[in-house]
């Protein structure tokens, strides 16, 4: 669920379509139980009052939000010139490998499916 969501069907007279305690119809949901400090909880509630929504969708959007930024932020390398430098040199010529390399690839060969 988006926060526009819960916003645009507040706002309206004619709400969407929806199932038990305001999902869309067909939604799947799993519940994830979280604790949070009375001073955070109270924070959260205000917070959401503010926006005009319930504290769930309020953490929902909150949530979301976060976990796209780590996701985004854990998704691409950012290299200095010298670093990206230095990966190319090692593309272009790559090492024999030693010992140990040869072990971790028949490891992870292990955990590799090829599908054709």
């Amino acid at each position: 669920m988006t926060f526009a969501y819960y916003t645009s069907s507040m706002k309206t007279k004619s709400k969407p379509s929806v199932a038990k305690r305001g999902r869309p119809p067909g939604s799947v949901t799993k519940r994830i139980n979280a604790r949070f400090p009375a001073g955070l909880a109270e924070k959260i509630e205000y917070a959401a009052s503010l926006r005009g929504v319930a504290v769930s969708a309020f953490i929902q959007d909150a949530v979301a939000e976060r976990a796209d930024r780590v996701i985004e932020s854990e998704s691409h390398w950012q290299l200095t010139r010298n670093e990206a430098a230095k990966l190319a040199a090692i593309i272009a010529k790559p090492p024999k490998p030693n010992q140990a390399m040869l072990k971790a690839a028949k490891l992870a060969a292990r955990h590799v499916v090829i599908r054709s």
